[in-house]
């Protein structure tokens, strides 16, 4: 019974732990505004920014993207993860296409297109000054999952690299550096297409600079501190008893 109680105990220090850590992770929103005049659900904090475009950007034609413009460049190691929670019309043109750009006057962006039918295509495409507009990579069939984030990960000495969610599909592609300026979104290439999105929301989130100082730099530490002390204590009374 006293052993029973003990892991109890532990086991309620380790729920504990975790929802400090989630609460540390997940402050509140507070909300700021781009120059298309719409909120964005966002926190920063330190090396960290997270915002949220709803569903409406993605039915908005290119000319009139929605734009989502840092404060400050982000510098050129990076980590974006892209969640597409979007619910798609029943289209097979309704599509989501996110434009990471260099600061101005730099012509430079990184495209992410994600189509909403039942292919669920993916293309990756960059433009440069040197190269021009040029498709990375495309997949027609199953291209992206819901259930998991769009990752691009970009540093100076190893280039930028993609993954759709399940594996990477583009790896240490030099673009000569890379600085987050401003992510635009949209998902009509004319006004007079239907819409793409009925409802639901696209998340982004940065990390950049030190890793130390994000929340997530610390998860594997927690989880195997948590685990390896629970091992430790289930051993030791093992052995009293």
């Amino acid at each position: 019974m006293v052993m029973d109680r003990s892991i109890y105990f532990f086991c309620f220090f380790l729920l504990f732990l975790f929802i400090t850590f989630g609460i540390m992770y997940n402050p509140s929103l507070t909300f700021s505004q781009s120059n298309q005049s719409q909120d964005f659900q966002t926190f920063k904090k330190n090396n960290n920014e997270r915002f949220t475009f709803p569903y409406s950007a993605s039915n908005q034609e290119r000319q009139n993207s929605t734009e989502y413009k840092f404060q400050d460049p982000i510098l050129n190691d990076w980590i974006l993860l892209i969640n597409n929670n979007l619910t798609y019309s029943n289209n097979p043109e309704a599509k989501t296409v996110i434009q990471i750009k260099e600061p101005s006057p730099s012509e430079k962006f990184i495209e992410i297109t994600m189509f909403g039918d039942e292919s669920k295509q993916f293309f990756v495409a960059a433009n440069t000054n040197e190269t021009g507009y040029m498709k990375l990579y495309e997949n027609k069939e199953n291209g992206w999952y819901g259930d998991n984030p769009v990752v691009l990960t970009h540093a100076n000495v190893q280039g930028l690299s993609v993954s759709n969610g399940k594996r990477t599909v583009i790896d240490k592609l030099s673009l000569n550096g890379f600085k987050i300026g401003s992510i635009d979104v949209y998902g009509k290439d004319e006004s007079q297409l239907p819409d793409s999105a009925l409802g639901g929301y696209v998340n982004f989130e940065v990390l950049h600079g030190s890793p130390s100082q994000s929340p997530l730099y610390y998860l594997p530490l927690i989880i195997m501190v948590g685990v390896g002390g629970l091992v430790i204590f289930l051993l030791v009374f093992k052995k009293r008893r």
